[in-house]
């Protein structure tokens, strides 16, 4: 028995995450629910809530015994509303709740008495205390189709009053039509799927909650499972991430972005697309095409001071997001820095190099360095072009220190479209 929640654009003034965004980005409820309910917002929420995140909890459906959850203010725009209920239609499993009032947390408490009335309605009271597992999700994440396949291994009663934290996920950046840059996330005690084992008594008819609080410091109020070992979330990165209402537009997507190059980079072949099936064409056509450097036998390449491949890029492309990666390869683990990519930028006169995540010096411009202790791996660099900042190219060069021996591939830099903040 399984229990899912998602707040869906809940306009809720007296939560906790107003209390903490009126201190910046809002000012009244007005300007809370402006935002919340802007037809921009609310289509991005709709296109990877319902079209993305909610066909991977039906496989899960298919298999268990589950219902999920979505809270929905009063105030939601019809035409979304219509869209909420016309997946409520098709997925039974979905459960639209209308509330209006102040929401304490991650929304169980106030479904609890509906999941009380599910569970009394499958138990007799001479029944023994039954483990119930709850989780919440955002309406921009995602969970792996085979989450509660793996969530069934603890519940349990000896899992009674503990926490279930799936470590270990994926994320990349929406792109126009895409999903670019993926990565590999280790997040532990992430929000995205943090799931509960509670108990329900079917004598009383009550399910025993403990709310859990900010979910970073859950294992300072429940005991906490960590378990890393597969990806079994899916963050996705946008330029209207709640979490940065306080930037400007570019500053959001720049924000995103400068997370993402934190973290190891993944290719498409190494996911699985049977736990993502409503992200994996999005994912292959956000990976740039191979661009190999030599014909097939040709002598491997070797990166040094004296070597500089350089990637001409259309003149005059601006406002997108520029992306080169290539792996590499190497007889010995590297020691740190062992190349720089050098960005051929136009109208960036003015700006400090910090706020693209680059450097400027008078040997290599506008820069980023390529850093590994590995001996083999992928590099991944982006770079978010402010307005009316261009660029005409990239060069790969190599440092005097710990050369890499091999490139097996690069890929074509390009320049791609991002989905704008509002």
């Amino acid at each position: 028995m399984f229990y899912g929640v998602t707040r869906y654009s809940l306009f809720s003034p007296g939560s906790q995450s107003w209390k903490t965004s009126r201190n910046g980005a809002f000012k009244t409820p007005e300007d809370y629910m402006n935002y919340l309910f802007s037809e921009q917002r609310l289509q991005l929420r709709a296109d990877l809530f319902l079209t993305k995140s909610v066909p991977a909890l039906a496989v899960m459906a298919e298999n268990h015994d589950y219902k999920h959850f979505v809270m929905y203010s009063e105030l939601l725009p019809e035409r979304h509303k219509d869209l909420l209920f016309a997946a409520a239609a098709l997925h039974p499993f979905l459960v639209p709740v209308e509330w209006n009032d102040v929401v304490r947390g991650s929304g169980i408490e106030e479904v609890r008495p509906l999941i009380e009335e599910d569970l009394a309605a499958k138990f007799n009271a001479e029944d023994d205390v039954q483990p119930v597992v709850w989780f919440r999700i955002d309406d921009d994440d995602l969970l792996a189709t085979d989450y509660l396949t793996h969530l069934e291994t603890y519940r349990t009663p000896n899992h009674i009053g503990m926490v279930i934290s799936f470590g270990l996920g994926l994320t990349a950046y929406k792109g126009e039509r895409e999903l670019v840059n993926l990565r590999e996330c280790y997040y532990p005690k992430s929000g995205a799927g943090m799931a509960f084992v509670s108990a329900f008594d079917p004598q009383t008819g009550r399910l025993a909650i403990t709310t859990p609080g900010p979910h970073l410091r859950v294992d300072q109020v429940m005991p906490t499972i960590l378990d890393s070992r597969e990806h079994m979330f899916f963050l996705v990165r946008h330029g209207d991430q709640d979490s940065t209402l306080n930037d400007t537009p570019y500053e959001r997507v720049a924000a995103s972005l400068a997370r993402l190059d934190k973290l190891p980079a993944v290719r498409a072949a190494a996911i699985s697309p049977e736990k993502w099936p409503s992200l994996i064409e999005d994912i292959v056509r956000g990976e740039p095409v191979p661009h190999e450097l030599s014909a097939p036998g040709a002598e491997p390449l070797r990166l040094t001071e004296e070597t500089a491949l350089n990637f001409p890029l259309d003149t005059g492309i601006e406002a997108g997001l520029v992306e080169f990666e290539f792996e590499f390869e190497s007889k010995s683990r590297l020691q740190g820095g062992f190349a720089m990519v050098s960005y051929d930028l136009h109208g960036a006169e003015g700006i400090d190099p910090a706020e693209l995540g680059l450097r400027k010096s008078s040997v290599f411009g506008w820069s980023r360095q390529v850093w590994s202790k590995s001996a083999r791996g992928v590099v991944r660099q982006s770079l978010l072009l402010p307005e009316g900042v261009s660029i005409s190219g990239i060069t790969l060069r190599g440092k005097n220190r710990q050369p890499a021996d091999v490139f097996i591939r690069l890929r074509q830099p390009r320049v791609v479209a991002v989905h704008a903040a509002g």
